[in-house]
């Protein structure tokens, strides 16, 4: 027993003498300030205000709402630009456009919806510069390298033409188109 005890006082001892005798240790400690040096600007993502020709039926002529009517077959076509406003390293976005509703309408069921995208370099739809984009393949629509390039969005309403429609129900019915939003949305293709 006196073995272990004089083996207790001796580890005292030693852990006193470990800490200066004060009762803690000694270290070093050191803070450099860094400088960014840099100032953080955001990019941007935008389509602008859309120009857009009037609605067209498939024959080519103007389709006018208060006198003209569709039948199944027919389908309506407009095509709307906008100026891309993309800025910013890396920045690449993708493209959609929301069927329009046309509510408490037996139309709505009955007609079908198509987006056609393409960037274009300059304003003119001339065949020179332009790109068709295929969303639904998940291409990237567009990148910053396209900030201030045009985007041409065709629009579509088809009436198809093949199965038998009551036209008791479907007959001299009117529909409001409510309003389609196209949208550019951020990928982040670059950075996995």
């Amino acid at each position: 027993m006196r073995n272990s005890i004089k083996a207790a006082l001796a580890a005292t001892a030693g852990a006193g003498l470990l800490l200066g005798g004060a009762g803690s240790l000694a270290y070093w400690n050191d803070a450099t300030e860094v400088q960014p040096d840099t100032t953080l600007t955001s990019g941007t993502l935008d389509l602008g205000a859309p120009t857009c020709a009037s609605w067209k039926l498939d024959d080519g002529s103007d389709f006018t709402p208060a006198s003209d009517t569709i039948v199944p077959g027919d389908s309506l076509t407009r095509t709307c630009q906008f100026q891309i406003s993309a800025t910013g390293d890396h920045l690449t976005a993708q493209l959609s456009a929301n069927a329009p509703s046309m509510p408490d309408s037996a139309l709505e069921d009955e007609l079908a919806f198509t987006a056609v995208y393409e960037i274009d370099t300059d304003a003119t739809d001339d065949g020179t510069g332009e790109t068709t984009v295929d969303p639904d393949a998940g291409a990237v629509a567009f990148s910053d390298a396209d900030d201030g390039s045009y985007l041409r969005v065709e629009l579509t309403v088809d009436f198809p033409f093949g199965a038998s429609v009551d036209n008791d129900s479907n007959g001299a019915v009117t529909a409001q188109l409510d309003a389609i939003t196209v949208t550019a949305t951020q990928t982040n293709t670059e950075h996995p």
